[in-house]
């Protein structure tokens, strides 16, 4: 999480802005539901029993019980934690990274260049979906369709509609863009495709990458041995409290 937060402020994203704000908010809702649904539905016999109760029994067998432990709400906190950790990981990503960025290092990695216009596609279309969602919407919306004050049915057939003629459009646009790389003639297996952008790496992305390499090195050293971070940590500073007085008596 340290480490997520640390690349977060590194590629300035707004992290005080609404959206971004509304989007955390959302995530973390649901993270509380998997939090909640993994104590209720989880058997994990603890030291601490908080609760305990059986909610169905049928022919003297219980279907639902609930055990609520020190260890389902570790787990259950291990879960959300894990989630929460891939979530603004992804988001770091998506968010502080173009697909200019990516295509140029695949590419650097010596990806093939079919490989690489295939992904640049993927979030083209991305793109365009959301602009093309919004566009559909506000015109169904100036033609008096309503999406707030309907019943959940109707809201069903609203957005149906709308997936409906984002496929129509998608093949439109799929077309275009196939007579466009076609019209320019890029060479699928062309091994000499120059570069107009060149991103060139300089001592502070070194020093990033050898940071990340060197985090998931000792990651995996801990999940070797089966030791955990904070036991890592808290030993090596007792090491050092041990070892300074031994040292300011010499």
């Amino acid at each position: 999480m340290i480490l997520d937060i640390i690349l977060i402020l590194l590629t300035k994203i707004p992290v005080f802005s609404k959206k971004f704000i509304k989007i955390v908010s959302g995530f973390l809702l649901a993270n509380s539901s998997i939090f909640i649904a993994w104590c209720l539905f989880s058997q994990r016999p603890g030291s601490i029993t908080y609760f305990e109760t059986t909610i169905i029994i049928i022919k003297d067998i219980w279907i639902w019980n609930i055990l609520i432990t020190d260890q389902t709400i570790y787990y259950a906190s291990r879960i959300a934690l894990r989630s929460l950790i891939m979530f603004f990981l992804a988001l770091m990503f998506f968010i502080g990274t173009t697909d200019r960025d990516l295509i140029h290092g695949l590419r650097s990695i010596k990806v093939p260049f079919t490989v690489c216009l295939v992904i640049n596609l993927i979030f083209r279309g991305i793109a365009m979906f959301q602009t093309d969602f919004q566009i559909i919407k506000e015109a169904m919306q100036t033609r008096g369709v309503e999406f707030k004050r309907v019943s959940l049915p109707q809201k069903i057939r609203n957005f149906v509609s709308i997936f409906i003629a984002i496929i129509v459009l998608m093949f439109k646009k799929t077309e275009e863009m196939a007579n466009s790389i076609e019209s320019r003639g890029i060479p699928f297996r062309s091994k000499n495709r120059t570069i107009y952008h060149y991103f060139p790496l300089r001592k502070k992305d070194f020093a990033i990458l050898v940071a990340i390499l060197l985090f998931l090195a000792f990651s995996i050293y801990l999940r070797i041995y089966n030791y955990s971070l904070v036991n890592f940590i808290l030993n090596f500073l007792s090491i050092i409290l041990n070892f300074i007085p031994i040292t300011l008596f010499w």
